[in-house]
Order: structure tokens, then sequence, then C-alpha cells
């Protein structure tokens, strides 16, 4: 088998990627003449590494502006925390867009069981330093919630809610992570251009004993966020089947 040397501009985009890691979001980047001098590299190969940074959004090239830095939201697919700590409370709006009462959803029947007919549907957008960055739908037992649909979910949090006026407070849970390209509706919500690529978060969330409380849909935005696994031991973690 031949190999074939790796290109100088998968070098270069590998060892700015080390550079971007040891800045913050929105610091500057030296130009390409000098980030070339500083690499020992070509100005043509700091030129198709950054075009493909900017492709994948790690950087945010503007006229005057120079390069800076787009800090990705990293997830871990194994951690239990709210989006909400993932991105820092001081950083995050919740503006609540609608929430009625529904016919409960065919595909929701084998989660909330087929004698629940009605279902409190609650949609929320949700900005990131005041940038759209989450679209999401969630779905509850409408006669167990009955009175969320006069709350107020405008920056407060779901579960602090059921918490609070319930003392429900879901245990585990599991999601499944695909990919969309954002329709004419998702791209009006997340002001994004339409076919742009978004991750689908479908989450399905019970307390104790098998109880189901929520299911929620979540459109994020794919460029502003990566996830990863992280299992401190990986002989010990496994799926349920």
């Amino acid at each position: 088998m031949e190999y074939k040397d790796i290109s100088p501009s998968t070098v270069t985009e590998e060892l700015l990627r080390e550079m971007i890691m040891e800045l913050k979001d929105g610091d500057q980047l030296p130009s390409q003449r000098e980030l070339a001098e500083k690499l020992q590299v070509s100005r043509n190969a700091v030129k198709y590494a950054l075009a493909r940074l900017q492709k994948e959004g790690d950087i945010r090239v503007k006229n005057r502006q120079g390069i800076r830095v787009n800090k990705k939201i990293d997830v871990n697919l194994l951690g239990m925390r709210p989006l909400s700590s993932e991105l820092g409370e001081s950083n995050e709006q919740i503006q609540q867009l609608s929430a009625k009462v529904i016919n409960t959803p065919n595909s929701l029947e084998s989660f909330f069981g087929s004698t629940n007919k009605r279902t409190l549907e609650l949609k929320r957008l949700r900005l990131y330093k005041n940038q759209p960055f989450s679209f999401e739908i969630a779905y509850l037992d409408a006669q167990r919630f009955e009175k969320l649909v006069d709350f107020d979910f405008n920056n407060y949090s779901l579960y602090k809610a059921l918490k609070e006026n319930y003392g429900v407070q879901p245990t585990y849970g599991y999601e499944t992570i695909t990919c969309v390209l954002a329709d004419e509706s998702l791209s009006r919500t997340l002001q994004v251009e339409e076919g742009k690529p978004l991750y689908q978060v479908d989450s399905f969330n019970y307390e104790e004993n098998d109880v189901p409380v929520e299911h929620t849909v979540q459109y994020l935005i794919g460029s502003n966020f990566k996830y990863h696994f992280k299992a401190k031991n990986i002989f010990d973690y496994q799926e349920d089947l």
C-alpha cells in the first residue's frame, strides 16, 4: 500500500486548531501573513486551512474585523448536565414562543400511554449571547401538569418548574441525535438560511419506576455545537437494550 505525505494545508489546519484551543471566543487570530511566518508554512497553506475552519464554524472572517475565534459549545453525550449549565446561565436567554394543550400525537402514545389523550406542548427559543441557537418543543401530560399551560417560561427552567410545583424531577432518560436541514419554519425561527444543517435531539425523560415525564424535540444550529463521548471507564459503560 502506498502512503502519501500529509498536505501542508492539513498540517496547517491542525496547528491552527491547537492555537484556537488556547484562545477564547471572539479572540482575534493574526493575519494570514503573520500566521504563515509563525507556523513556517506558505500563505496558500494558511489560506486553505482557514477556509476549512471557517466552513466548519471554528472561526469567523469579516471585513475590517479580521479572523475571530468562534468557540463551539461542547456537549458530553454521556453527561447528565442540563444544557443551561453547559452554556453558563449568564450567557443564555429563554424565550417562550407558545404553550397550549393539543391532542396527543400518535407518535407519543407509546411514551405517555394510550389512555393519555391530551398533551401540553411548550415551544421555546434559546439564545446564546443574544443569538438564537436552539429551538425546542417539549411535550408533557396535560392532565398531570395542567397549570403549566399558564406558566411563564421566559428565562425559566422547565425542570425547575416541575420540581417546585409538582415535586417531580426526572432521574433518567435517553436521547437520539440525527441531522436535518432547516426548513422554512426552522429557518425563520433560528434565523439561519434554509437548508442549513441542524442537530435534531429527541429526548425521553422519566421519573423512577419508569414513569414518563417529558419528551423534547430540540433543533440546534450544527455549526455552533460539537458532541463528544467521554467515559471514565469504558468497561463499565454499557447500553441498555
